[in-house]
């Protein structure tokens, strides 16, 4: 290890020793107390450790510090708190089929924006005990030592990665593993959630069943074509629209069920539209400029309020507005809504000038 390796590990203490096979210990830093997992690696991919490192990922475990030295490298990453599925399955046995359910979805989601890249990271390691649920029943994806970016240029993949059972057929090189690859092992891990069993011994026998037999299919091209649309069939199963589902369809303030927020959203609503609808205009070249003048209004209020309402959780969309950091959060909030209302000032602006000054 050279001296530089050295120095910069120095700043971990040992604590526990997780899993001494795999080289993963919880250390403390010295100087800000600080927990994390640190973890030594002999095959990897950089470029996917410097992405995770520049990068957050709702879902995913925020890297700290990525160290390489001699052919390791050393990843020094936030230490998530909870039980991974693999515990809960030993303790419990299956999981009930809507928290299943529930849990996938949130893996999906936690994959896509991995899967939309270009190129492409495929995990390549999804099993049960790379899955961590925390206090709150919140998804965490760990462990991407066998992750990748997939190569325009290659048929099949350089390293035989995964584990056995979860590993998609291509992973042992008749291909190049692709999405595809991890949508085979979330199929079997959903198998093994209902059923504690592999879909080789045991294919759950319940309404998702042609969920997971789509997902496992040998042929890549017959799985679902990406973790987005595996997520709406197992909610269009699990979750079929309801009175319930489109009540998450309503403006901000009206999917509350507290009376007192609805009411106070009616009166905002019914303010801002009353204004619209009578507001005056200034040097108006037009009564059609006035009648603009006033749409562009009403559409700034209401795209302010979709907003700071996190409509169809839109906050979770857009980076720093995701950020765990509550200070971060609130300000990204902030200065989004103000560059969302000048553009939309801009743009009356620029058909006005165009429209109407001609």
């Amino acid at each position: 290890m050279n001296v530089e390796a050295q120095l910069r590990l120095s700043y971990y203490t040992e604590i526990a020793n997780i899993n001494e096979k795999h080289n993963v210990k919880l250390v403390q830093h010295t100087e800000t107390g600080k927990i994390f997992v640190l973890k030594k690696l002999e095959v990897y991919s950089l470029s996917v450790y410097e992405f995770l490192s520049k990068n957050t990922f709702n879902g995913v475990a925020k890297i700290e510090e990525i160290i390489e030295s001699e052919n390791c490298l050393y990843i020094i990453e936030e230490y998530i708190s909870g039980y991974t599925l693999r515990e809960i399955i030993d303790k419990k046995g299956c999981i009930p089929e809507k928290k299943a359910a529930k849990y996938i979805m949130d893996l999906c989601s936690i994959l896509e924006p991995f899967h939309s890249l270009n190129p492409p990271i495929v995990h390549r390691d999804i099993k049960p005990s790379n899955i961590i649920i925390d206090p709150h029943n919140n998804v965490y994806l760990i462990d991407f030592n066998s992750a990748k970016e997939i190569s325009s240029n290659k048929t099949e993949d350089t390293f035989l990665m995964g584990t056995f059972g979860y590993a998609a057929p291509e992973q042992y090189g008749f291909s190049q593993s692709t999405p595809a690859a991890d949508i085979y092992a979330i199929g079997v891990l959903l198998n093994e959630l209902l059923t504690s069993r592999l879909p080789n011994e045991t294919l759950y026998a319940g309404k998702l069943q042609n969920i997971i037999k789509k997902c496992i299919q040998l042929d890549s091209k017959n799985r679902y074509p990406s973790v987005t649309k595996l997520s709406v069939g197992i909610k269009k199963i699990i979750s079929p629209i309801t009175i319930n589902s489109y009540r998450e369809l309503l403006p901000p303030g009206f999917r509350s069920r507290n009376p007192i927020v609805i009411a106070a959203s009616f009166i905002w609503y019914l303010f801002f539209i009353s204004l619209s609808l009578t507001m005056g205009v200034s040097n108006a070249a037009s009564h059609s400029e006035v009648i603009l003048n006033r749409i562009f209004f009403f559409l700034v209020c209401l795209t302010e309020t979709f907003w700071v309402g996190n409509y169809q959780n839109v906050w979770s969309k857009l980076p720093l507005s995701n950020s765990k950091n509550m200070f971060i959060k609130i300000t990204a909030i902030i200065i989004y809504g103000i560059v969302f209302m000048f553009a939309l000032v801009l743009i009356l602006v620029i058909i006005t000038e165009t429209s109407f000054k001609q």
